[in-house]
């Protein structure tokens, strides 16, 4: 194996000789290395996943662009530095090499003041690239995060199913944001488009330090990362939990995050009213990817059961109900 890294290695023109490959396992799209030299430097070797991404080059030359701002206009902001090969390239035969950075993962956060640092150390990046021309980046997943757009590709399948028909009830509703940026002419920014615990690092401390893949790094709507976040970090079990008795929305993690956030970003008055709104959007649009790639054959969401995203599918379909009881609630923390 050593040896099939060490291709790579000179490839990219690092100095020194390999003495440990360690696999990262944590991500479930790319193959990814902790590759430590003689010299005492630790880099990351990742492979990326063509099948995912298609243009894997306009994927890196968008993080490229923005690593290179961050750097530069937010020099203490730590962020991901990527290298090029000997021939001034960012990939070679689709690996990619970045700098290790000395922290850890994790699923989940721990307790209410990390989940409130992660949505200071998740705003505080939104603010600072939404002084990006969002025109300049390359829509390396097209239609992401289209809720309409997702709804056509579900509405092409006909099965008898509770859980189709709560979703298709729910359309109009789940398509508000996404309409409202199109009648409003609102611009797109540069977005994150994953904020979820597992794409920041954290410290010895448990505090984040660096918010990680930048893969989907590309124009969309700010609420929506806000909504996505909101899902992700204020939900109490995963996505993937069967026992729905369980499955709501945790108002504490919620303002918590919400506190950290909203004390790095703001707003325009037209994008405020649609934050809330946008958290049930992002949910509905996430149960019906997982209906969609059920429905073909579990194509797309990686799975370890043939039901998986079935499964998914109820429990998001759940969290979209809890969200639209507690909207109220919500909407007065703002």
């Amino acid at each position: 194996m050593k040896e099939n890294f060490d291709v790579i290695r000179k490839a990219f023109a690092l100095q020194g000789k390999i003495l440990e490959v360690f696999p990262l396992t944590e991500g479930s799209i790319h193959e990814t290395y902790k590759i430590r030299l003689d010299t005492g430097k630790i880099y990351v070797f990742q492979k990326m996943h063509t099948g995912v991404f298609r243009k894997p080059e306009a994927v890196m030359r968008n993080i490229f662009r923005v690593t290179k701002y961050l750097q530069e206009n937010f020099p203490d902001m730590q962020t991901l530095h990527f290298y090029q090969t000997l021939s001034g390239v960012p990939l070679y035969q689709n690996w990619r090499v970045s700098a290790y950075i000395p922290a850890q993962s994790m699923k989940i956060c721990e307790n209410l003041k990390q989940i409130e640092q992660a949505g200071m150390m998740f705003g505080r990046f939104q603010k600072a690239v939404s002084g990006m021309n969002a025109e300049k980046f390359c829509p390396v997943l097209p239609e992401f995060h289209n809720t309409r757009a997702y709804f056509q590709k579900l509405l092409q399948f006909h099965a008898d199913m509770p859980e189709l028909e709560k979703l298709k009830s729910w359309q109009s509703q789940a398509c508000y944001v996404c309409d409202a940026y199109q009648k409003n002419n609102i611009p797109l920014k540069v977005t994150h488009n994953d904020m979820k615990c597992s794409n920041l690092l954290f410290d010895a401390s448990g505090m984040p330090v660096a918010v990680i893949d930048l893969d989907t790094v590309m124009g969309g709507m700010p609420v929506y990362d806000f909504g996505d976040a909101v899902r992700s970090f204020a939900s109490n079990t995963s996505s993937s939990e069967a026992d729905l008795s369980v499955v709501g929305l945790n108002m504490q993690k919620y303002k918590a995050f919400a506190s950290g956030w909203f004390s790095q970003t703001e707003y325009s008055p037209e994008e405020r009213k649609l934050l809330i709104p946008a958290v049930f959007s992002v949910t509905v649009e996430l149960a019906v990817r997982y209906l969609t790639d059920y429905l073909q054959g579990n194509i797309y969401f990686k799975t370890d059961y043939p039901e998986q995203n079935l499964v998914r599918t109820r429990n998001q379909i759940r969290l979209a109900q809890e969200i639209l009881n507690g909207r109220k609630e919500m909407e007065k923390f703002l």
